[in-house]
């Protein structure tokens, strides 16, 4: 992120610093000048120039008017010299002088216009005005609508669907066993045969541990799950000086839904503190309470039980090492620059690939798991190789998202993630392998952000069938919902993938039932006061929910609204976005699919925007492009395939506004893009670009 960002005049004097360090900014601009100064006599106009500081890296650029801007950033270093040559070059187009070492009152004024314009300090946009004022005229219309109200109906009936308990029951009676007959099944992933013999069992701890499978049960496709309200039992009934009565307590309520995240994971904290590592099957047992994702914020602990659980229970350990890989690529998935930051975890599972399909293909054979079943290893193998292959398409996902594949490769990256979900994920959810609700969650948002990114590089024929198979892998997703409905945890971040292809379906002209029906049940299962909390105590996440939300919705809106409710009700949603995506930046987290679909919407609203407004809009998606893309003869790549609604934009900027950077803006994107499409072998995307934006030439 951006620890400090400030412009400088002549002479190292301040005009504006702008710091979300603990200390003032003015504490450590001396060192920043002196860094400055020492770099002068290399900076050229608008060359950066960089100067590690311990684990933070100083960035510094000079404008044509002799201004000096500065940024002290914590990651994305490539992304950030990016920023600050925007912010350098809006200074050079501002009405300031030449810097001359004074700082009045017009310097400080259009300085910080300008760092406020491309750099966000915060989100002031509340959630639940924000996206009820789309929702509300949008779902208006679609119970107007009576293929789509219908699509309503079947999520009211969702939500209205009473507990079916018949299979617990005929689970539970078959059920025999002790309690060290429940710790076997459990460590081999049986969860739901677990909890039905450790519930014949007396003890507090054969209770807790009971609970625990219960909870799973109720985070997994598949397994058999008790009702809540039998957990809710044996939870009350537990003693009050058992030490981890309030964690299985406080799991029991989490999992109904009646207590929220926050409670749940302040009683595992407590939990951690009192948990013993003992090689005895009691706290093998216990250990079992700490099978969650949380686990890995604690790094220590979690190493610990890994070594309490290693060639005891292939599943507990895959799960957790799953858990913490997924969540060290995330943290820098979005400030990646070059393929060294993917290498080490692509080229491990590119060694292991060959064995996760063979063991899919295993348990996808029936006569074949039938007779691992048997041996007690069929959900074992199952769920192990789903989580492995989990992480293999978020990688290949991730690297297909970051700017340093070149076209080809990245659509032979996308079609083998394609593939990798159609010929072994979706079969897995036809079997009656159990797969966590955490593994669905990110398969289903990897391939949202996979189908979305090939649309891009399909033409003709082959772009309808990409577009008829999209639509199949949200009836995927409505239809596992539909199936797993009574589970109080398999809910799945349907907003992520929303955020990504309902884009598209919007340039297709495309209003599928399925994305309704996702959209309608993420709407009702919203916990608005959850997420508003956020915006102050975990503003990325809060952050995250409103952007993924308020694209979801644009797209959707883009296609009901009529007239001028549309427009008011898009205009307001672009300003949202475009507000969401400078925070993301300001923190280094540079999102190119979510700026795509900035450039995308904004392109909705400009044939409605007044001069100055459309100004606005067109240097703030100018300055984003700028960002994501970095060096546009470097990833030229990068033009082509975000070049389509930005060159729209520019287009409009240059019929309706006098400026001449946008007629060579415009030009300059064209020519790039175009000639990036013919030279990495897509002539008929080069036609069709040409055939669409080629009077930018004229």
């Amino acid at each position: 992120m951006i620890r400090l960002i400030g412009v400088l005049t002549t002479g190292g004097v301040p005009i504006k610093i702008k710091s979300s360090m603990d200390a003032d900014g003015e504490m450590i601009l001396g060192p920043l000048i002196e860094a400055a100064k020492a770099l002068s006599n290399v900076i050229g106009s608008g060359e950066v120039r960089k100067l590690g500081f311990r684990e933070n890296t100083l960035i510094v650029t000079e404008c044509k008017k002799g201004y000096t801007v500065v940024a002290l950033v914590d990651r994305a270093e490539d992304y950030m010299d990016s920023l600050l040559r925007v912010i350098a070059d809006a200074i050079d187009d501002s009405d300031l002088v030449a810097a001359d070492g004074l700082v009045g009152d017009t310097h400080t004024r259009t300085i910080d216009q300008i760092l406020h314009t491309y750099t966000r300090d915060h989100i002031e946009t509340g959630f639940a005005e924000t996206i009820y004022g789309i929702w509300n005229p949008t779902l208006k219309v679609l119970m107007q609508d009576k293929k789509l109200s219908k699509a309503l109906q079947d999520v009211e009936s969702l939500f209205s669907r009473a507990e079916s308990i018949e299979k617990w029951n005929n689970l539970k009676t078959k059920a025999k066993g002790t309690l060290d007959d429940a710790l076997e099944l459990a460590l081999q992933g049986e969860f739901d045969r677990a909890c039905a013999v450790a519930m014949s069992q007396e003890g507090a701890l054969a209770s807790v541990f009971c609970l625990k499978m219960g909870a799973l049960t109720h985070t997994m496709t598949k397994a058999v799950s008790p009702p809540m309200a039998e957990l809710k039992r044996i939870a009350a009934a537990l003693p009050q000086d058992y030490p981890f009565t309030d964690l299985a307590r406080t799991l029991v309520g989490f999992t109904a839904g009646d207590l929220i995240p926050a409670d749940y994971s302040r009683a595992f904290r407590e939990a951690v503190k009192h948990f013993e590592f003992r090689n005895d099957d009691e706290h093998l047992l216990l250990g079992f309470l700490f099978f969650d994702v949380r686990v890995v914020d604690y790094p220590e602990f979690a190493a610990r039980i890994l070594d309490m659980y290693r060639e005891k229970s292939d599943v507990y350990c895959t799960f957790i090492e799953a858990i913490d890989e997924r969540g060290k690529l995330f943290k820098k998935l979005y400030s990646i620059t070059s393929y060294d930051g993917f290498r080490d975890e692509l080229g491990a599972y590119k060694s292991k690939i060959t064995g996760i399909l063979g063991n899919i293909n295993w348990v996808l054979d029936p006569d074949l798991l039938w007779e691992l079943k048997k041996e007690g290893k069929g959900i074992e193998i199952g769920v192990t190789a789903s989580l492995k292959l989990q992480n293999y398409i978020a990688i290949l996902t991730a690297l297909a998202e970051s700017p340093v594949l070149t076209i080809d490769e990245r659509r032979k990256i996308l079609e083998e993630v394609l593939m990798l979900y159609r010929d072994y994920f979706r079969s897995l959810l036809t079997t009656e392998i159990p797969i966590f609700n955490y593994t669905l969650d990110s398969v289903f948002q990897s391939l949202g952000v996979a189908y979305a990114e090939y649309y891009f590089l399909a033409t003709g024929d082959a772009r309808e069938q990409h577009l008829n198979q999209s639509l199949e892998f949200l009836l995927d997703i409505y239809s596992t919902i539909d199936g797993e409905w009574q589970k109080a945890q398999v809910q799945f971040s349907v907003f992520v993938v929303a955020n990504s292809l309902s884009p598209i379906l919007t340039r297709a002209d495309i209003l599928s039932e399925d994305e309704t029906r996702l959209i309608y049940i993420a709407m009702k299962s919203l916990d608005v006061n959850t997420i508003d909390a956020e915006q102050i105590t975990k503003p990325e996440a809060y952050a995250t929910s409103l952007g993924n939300a308020v694209t979801a919705l644009t797209a959707l809106a883009a296609r009901l609204l009529k007239r001028d409710e549309r427009i008011v009700v898009l205009k307001r949603c672009v300003e949202v976005i475009l507000d969401t995506q400078e925070w993301f930046v300001s923190r280094g987290i540079i999102c190119r699919d979510d700026i795509m679909s900035a450039s995308f919407h904004a392109s909705l609203v400009t044939g409605s925007l007044k001069a100055k407004e459309l100004e606005e809009v067109v240097d703030r998606v100018i300055a984003l492009n700028r960002i994501a893309v970095q060096d546009p003869t470097k990833y030229d790549y990068e033009v082509a395939m975000m070049s389509s609604q930005y060159v729209g934009i520019l287009m409009d900027a240059c019929k309706r506004l006098d400026n001449k950077k946008y007629p060579q803006l415009a030009r300059e994107t064209f020519d790039l893009a175009y000639r990036a499409w013919v030279k990495y072998g897509f002539p008929e995307m080069a036609a069709n670009f040409k055939r669409k934006y080629g009077e930018i030439c004229k």
